[in-house]
This record gives C-alpha cells, sequence and structure tokens, in this order.
C-alpha cells in the first residue's frame, strides 16, 4: 500500500496559523485551542485573556481553582512553549 505524503489539512492549517500568528492573532489562536491544549475540565477553570509580548494573561474562572490552577502552571508554560516555540509565553494568573 502506497503510503500518501499530504498532511491533513487541519494540522497544516494550524501549523500556518501558528506562523503567522502575531499579536491579536496569537491570542485568537491561543483561545481556539485552548481547551486541547490544557484539556476540557481545565478550560472552564481558565482562559487566556491577553498576549502582551511573551506574557499571557490567563484569567482565573473559579476561583476556589486558585491553588490547583497555580500547581500546574509549570506544565501549562511547558505546553504552551510546545505549541507556540516562537512565543513561549509565560503565565501570568489574574
Amino acid at each position: 500500500m502506497k503510503r500518501s505524503s499530504f498532511t491533513p489539512l487541519d494540522a497544516a492549517s494550524a501549523g500556518m496559523l501558528r506562523k503567522i500568528a502575531r499579536g491579536d492573532g496569537a491570542l485568537a489562536w491561543l483561545q481556539a485551542r485552548w481547551s486541547r491544549i490544557v484539556g476540557e475540565p481545565l478550560a472552564r477553570k481558565i482562559e487566556p485573556t491577553a498576549l502582551v509580548g511573551r506574557r499571557l494573561t490567563v484569567s482565573l474562572l473559579d476561583p476556589s481553582w486558585k491553588k490547583p490552577v497555580e500547581a500546574t502552571l509549570p506544565e501549562l508554560e511547558r505546553k504552551l512553549a510546545l505549541e507556540m516555540p516562537e512565543i513561549r509565553p509565560t503565565i501570568s494568573l489574574r
């Protein structure tokens, strides 16, 4: 069986959008993929609200989750560095 050399459209478009996203475009790209990056349960507790330079501001939607979210910040930053290697955002929780 011959193997296809085509890249799935979703993967190709995500890669292209990631490369061209800057400023507000980078934030919009991140918001659109947020639940996939952080996981659905955590995406219901926090959301990305601003990206200035490398600083990503994440708003806490449920104050009772502050400590658990703070504990996950290093892992979230590692995931974001893989998703957005051009920016490698650091997270500020608000």
